[in-house]
C-alpha cells in the first residue's frame, strides 16, 4: 500500500471514530482492501477468510455491481452495496483507493 492510499484510510477512520467503535462492537468483522490489487489491508478476520472476502465479493461481485451501475447511467457511481443472506449481511463502500467491507 502506497502512503498516499494510507493516509487517506487513516483520515477516514480518524474521521469517523465513533462510528468506526460502534461498528466494531456491533459486528462479526471487516475487511479493508486496497482497490486495485485487491490486497487486504486491515481485518477483524484471520487471513483467510479476509482473503475469500476479498477474493469473492469485492473482487467479482462489486465490479460487477459498479459496471452495472455505469451502464444505466455513465454519469453515476456505486456508493454502497448491501448483500442479504441467510445467514449473513455484508456491506460494502467501495471508495477511489480502497473498499470497506463489514459483515453482520
Amino acid at each position: 500500500m502506497n502512503k498516499s492510499n494510507f493516509k487517506k484510510l487513516v483520515a477516514v477512520v480518524q474521521s469517523n471514530s465513533e462510528n468506526t467503535a460502534r461498528i466494531s462492537e456491533q459486528t462479526s468483522g471487516y475487511v479493508v482492501s486496497e482497490n486495485g490489487s485487491d490486497t487486504v489491508m486491515q481485518t477483524s478476520f484471520d487471513n483467510s477468510t479476509a482473503v475469500g472476502i476479498v477474493k469473492h465479493l469485492n473482487s467479482s461481485f462489486v465490479k460487477l455491481a459498479q459496471s452495472s451501475v455505469r451502464d444505466l447511467d455513465p454519469t453515476d457511481k456505486l456508493c454502497f452495496l448491501r448483500v442479504v443472506t441467510r445467514k449473513f449481511e455484508y456491506m460494502v463502500a467501495p471508495e477511489d483507493s480502497f473498499v470497506v467491507t463489514v459483515v453482520l
